[in-house]
């Protein structure tokens, strides 16, 4: 049951996608640093789109790489914590 629903809002998305793109297919003229370039607006706001995907991702990635590390730190740390502990658990009590 939750399949279908799940596919028929894809299959929603998509149709609206469709339409939006059909309807903003006229050229609009995009300006950049290095030129200028006749593209679909549809084109041009799906290109955005993957653009700051990318660059969101990369971010992302950065600091999930950072915070891996730190959890890789703390692991060794509570290690050699557990090892500190057992070996004083083990030296023999004076009196």
């Amino acid at each position: 049951m939750i399949r279908l629903l799940i596919i028929g809002l894809l299959l929603a998305v998509l149709v609206f996608g469709v339409a939006i793109g059909f309807y903003n297919a006229t050229p609009v003229t995009f300006d950049y640093l290095a030129g200028q370039l006749q593209l679909p607006l549809i084109a041009l706001v799906l290109g955005e789109f993957a653009v700051v995907t990318l660059l969101t991702l990369l971010v992302c990635a950065t600091r999930i790489l950072s915070l891996r590390g730190e959890i890789r730190r703390l692991r060794r740390q509570i290690k050699d914590a557990q090892a500190e502990l057992q070996s004083l658990r083990n030296l023999p009590l004076k009196d």
